[in-house]
């Protein structure tokens, strides 16, 4: 028995996840699974996972307040005031909330807030130093040049990559301030002239991207690694999966839709070592892909929050839930015991039906596949919340999965778009 699983009763913390997407819904299901608790989910704006449910209770608050510091410190103080005797936990898996929790920590006595500091997240956000760490430590990130949009005679650089190449904002937090400039999360260009039109086209958000020589391989290629460092700074969950489908819809796109849970060996310690180079604390999510051509391993991002897919680590055997709230309680590191995967399974967000021989085109793959599928898991099918509306909402938005990926991507690709 690890340590972190001191006690079965209802522990004195109140999860407060901010968001509303399917992320934020898991996350609640995993502290309503471990402890029954019922966690509070505050947004501007009520969506379909988090609507209609019996495990949350649900809080509109007015357009803006997630991103103003000024308005979301003093909302998390009254938080804290509503709830003597409870540790709120800051929790969700959209960038600027958590930042500013971060940044302004010593405002928010009494909250337990799993990210690291100001200065760690923006190492950790910023891509081109994650390539310098990485090639620190002799591991690999795609080629790749920094260039600014407010700078065209910087365009030029990209000139050194070969084609096709993929374009993103350095940072992941310049892409939704400035998505309405036409910018996409991942663009990718199969020229250099294809890749100036693009800065051309997008040239008012004037920020700086990061531009890269495609790796080849479909979405089988890829791999997520995900975990959690103590406050303390120990490891104490670590676990792999390899994506079997991902989420097309530009606005999505390099989102798991489909997990293949199950570790991978060589990803676990690499991505060690670079967690404990950056000197992150708290959940970690970390992008990956295997080149089919030699195996190489190239990296490609880092994200210092939980990622969208995070809860395939719970169909795997590991509680994230017990773990930050033996962390927030001051009990994670009573010992050295780092929770790692236990059984193999397949995480659905889209429906697990499109793991099939379309999608899946190695019949090795697809043998594993089947045998894993006794452990599926779709997130929104909690059998203790079936509200007839959250079920009819989960059969909508699974159709129109379907349907998206029909349009966007209706067979594999060797590149992956």
């Amino acid at each position: 028995m690890l340590a972190y699983n001191y006690s079965m009763t209802t522990p004195p913390v109140l999860p407060v996840i901010v968001g509303a997407d399917i992320s934020e819904y898991t996350i609640a299901r995993l502290f309503h699974e471990a402890y029954g608790l019922r966690s509070l989910v505050i947004n501007d704006f009520a969506r379909g996972p988090v609507s209609d449910s019996r495990i949350l209770d649900f809080r509109i608050v007015d357009k803006g307040t997630l991103m103003d510091p000024a308005r979301l410190i003093p909302l998390m103080q009254q938080i804290s005031a509503d709830n003597p005797g409870l540790t709120p936990i800051f929790l969700g898996n959209v960038d600027e909330p958590l930042e500013i929790a971060a940044t302004h920590r010593e405002e928010l006595p009494g909250w337990f807030l799993p990210q690291p500091t100001p200065e760690v997240i923006a190492r950790a956000n910023d891509k081109a130093a994650l390539a310098e760490l990485l090639e620190s430590l002799g591991l690999h990130a795609p080629q790749h040049v920094t260039m600014s949009l407010a700078d065209p005679d910087s365009w030029h650089a990209i000139d050194a990559l070969r084609a096709p190449l993929v374009v993103k904002t350095r940072s992941g937090a310049d892409f939704f301030k400035n998505s309405k400039y036409g910018l996409d999360k991942v663009s990718v260009a199969e020229d250099h002239d294809a890749a100036r039109a693009l800065f051309a086209r997008v040239a008012q958000a004037r920020v700086d991207l990061i531009v890269q020589e495609l790796i080849p391989g479909d979405d089988t290629t890829q791999w997520v690694v995900n975990g959690y460092v103590t406050t303390r700074g120990r490891l104490a969950a670590i676990g792999s999966g390899q994506v079997l489908l991902g989420i097309h819809e530009p606005e999505l796109i390099g989102n798991a839709g489909i997990i293949y849970v199950r570790e991978h060996p060589e990803l676990i310690e690499q991505a060690q070592r670079i967690i404990r180079k950056i000197g992150l604390t708290g959940f970690f999510s970390l992008d990956v892909k295997i080149d089919p051509r030699d195996g190489r391993i190239y990296w490609l991002d880092l994200n210092p929050r939980m990622g969208r897919g995070h809860y395939y680590l719970k169909v795997g055997g590991i509680d994230l839930a017990r773990i930050v709230v033996a962390d927030a309680l001051g009990k994670a590191d009573d010992d050295d015991v780092v929770a790692r995967q236990t059984r193999e399974g397949i995480f659905a967000i889209v429906p697990p039906l499109l793991a099939n021989r379309n999608y899946i085109r190695d019949p090795h793959l697809r043998k594993q596949v089947r045998a894993a599928r006794r452990n599926t898991v779709t997130p929104l099918d909690y059998r203790v919340d079936q509200h007839p509306k959250r079920v009819i909402f989960r059969l909508g938005s699974g159709l129109n999965y379907v349907r998206r990926m029909r349009k966007y991507y209706p067979t594999p690709t060797d590149s992956g778009f």
